[in-house]
């Protein structure tokens, strides 16, 4: 993880991720957990993790593990969140989604109003920021920084990455152009 993605890679990448998870909203009304990795030489994967029955930090351990085993040098992360604002006492969904490298990060949110049925009627654009401070940031660090795997950590992360494989979408981002 010592290389650094290119900006315009970085740009890139995040722009291709909103615009796939509006087009996931628009289209088929859903906002899946999901993580994509790029490899030096332009190979990519999109993940779904939404069934990805782990706790919250072994998911994130488990997310770096793929990352490292696909060799990425950038990725993007995209699912909702729940914020409150206690003062108003609200909560709200919302969309985050962010593509990252070890020494950057762009990151986007939307709100998500949804209808009566539950249904996505709508994603408000509540702002994008970009930093050099990846390893400061929740959902941007994932590249930063060395995590080390127990034995048995490796074992289980790598049988639940081989059992997904199937289902993963892969992209050849050197073909394209």
């Amino acid at each position: 993880m010592e290389n650094s993605a290119s900006h315009e890679l970085l740009a890139d990448l995040f722009e291709e991720y909103a615009e796939w998870y509006m087009n996931l909203a628009e289209d088929k009304g859903i906002l899946p957990r999901s993580i994509s990795g790029v490899s030096p030489d332009g190979r990519q994967f999109i993940y779904l993790i939404d069934n990805l029955e782990l706790l919250p930090m072994a998911r994130n351990k488990y997310i770096r593990f793929v990352l490292d085993e696909h060799r990425s040098v950038a990725y993007a992360y995209g699912g909702l969140a729940l914020r409150g604002d206690s003062d108003m006492g609200e909560i709200e969904e919302v969309l985050d989604v962010v593509a990252a490298d070890a020494g950057r990060y762009i990151m986007g949110h939307w709100r998500v109003t949804r209808g009566e049925d539950g249904s996505i009627e709508a994603l408000q654009h509540l702002g994008t920021a970009e930093g050099s401070d990846p390893e400061k940031h929740p959902a941007t660090w994932y590249l930063t920084g060395a995590i080390r795997f127990k034995e048995s950590e490796q074992v289980k992360f790598g049988s639940l990455w081989e059992q997904a494989r199937p289902e993963v979408i892969y992209n050849d981002r050197s073909a394209a152009g």
